[in-house]
């Protein structure tokens, strides 16, 4: 009898532990900027340009529907819209096939009236820059949030921008400022920056692309980039979908 009671309990501790690890799968939650960025970064091996997932923004007591887009900055594979050969075209903030593509999915995935958050890093968040200023995008959605790491500040003019723009950049990242608004607007190249020290003085890779994952660094900023913020950002991976990859 005793038995068979402990193989019983044991099923249904098996049982429990089971149905705790499927319910834990089916959410990911960020709570910080460099859980977001491990996640911008290390999506699909680093290589998806483009990731879309509905999401939920928690903030000040409130929760919002979203839609998470996610935007990688250059991969050096030529058949894609992330490679150099769109850098020119970004920091000067013109159309390229990279913002065409990025449209064009938001256009086919997001439902008109939705909400977009912009996750991205380096050439992803200049990208993104421009599309804060796009016409058909700001009528058809309404863009929330940019939330940028390693990327400069790019100039947009007169044009209208929609939604909060924070840009993470690590002290020794020199990619922040490559932008003519070093040159011509030093100020908001600097003002916009939102700077921390990940002690790469002689590691220019790792200040651009390890530094945003790091929580001793960016921990203490929330998902959407402020500091000492509680915005949290979560979502089913079963719903994320994945564009632009070769």
């Amino acid at each position: 009898m005793k038995k068979a009671i402990c193989v019983i309990l044991s099923v249904i501790l098996m049982f429990s532990c089971l149905v705790f690890t499927a319910g834990a799968e089916d959410e990911t939650v960020f709570s910080n900027a460099a859980e977001l960025m491990t996640f911008v970064l290390m999506g699909k091996e680093f290589t998806t340009p483009i990731r879309v997932v509905p999401a939920v923004l928690s903030q000040n007591g409130e929760e919002k529907e979203i839609f998470l887009v996610v935007l990688l900055g250059v991969k050096q594979i030529k058949e894609q819209v992330n490679s150099t050969s769109n850098l020119f075209a970004a920091a000067f903030n013109k159309d390229n096939s990279y913002v065409e593509l990025i449209k064009e999915v938001v256009f086919e995935n997001v439902p008109k009236g939705g909400s977009i958050v912009f996750a991205c890093h380096s050439l992803g968040g200049m990208v993104a820059q421009r599309l804060r200023t796009d016409a058909e995008l700001i009528e058809s959605y309404d863009i929330v949030h940019t939330v940028t790491s390693g990327s400069p500040y790019i100039i947009t003019g007169s044009a209208e921008t929609e939604g909060g723009l924070v840009r993470l950049c690590d002290k020794f990242d020199a990619v922040p400022y490559l932008s003519p608004a070093t040159l011509f607007c030093l100020s908001k190249q600097i003002k916009t920056a939102t700077r921390e020290d990940g002690g790469y003085l002689f590691d220019p890779d790792g200040a651009h692309n390890l530094s945003y994952m790091r929580s001793d660094v960016w921990g203490k900023y929330d998902a959407l980039g402020f500091l000492g913020g509680d915005a949290e950002i979560s979502f089913n991976p079963a719903l994320l979908q994945s564009f632009g990859d070769m």
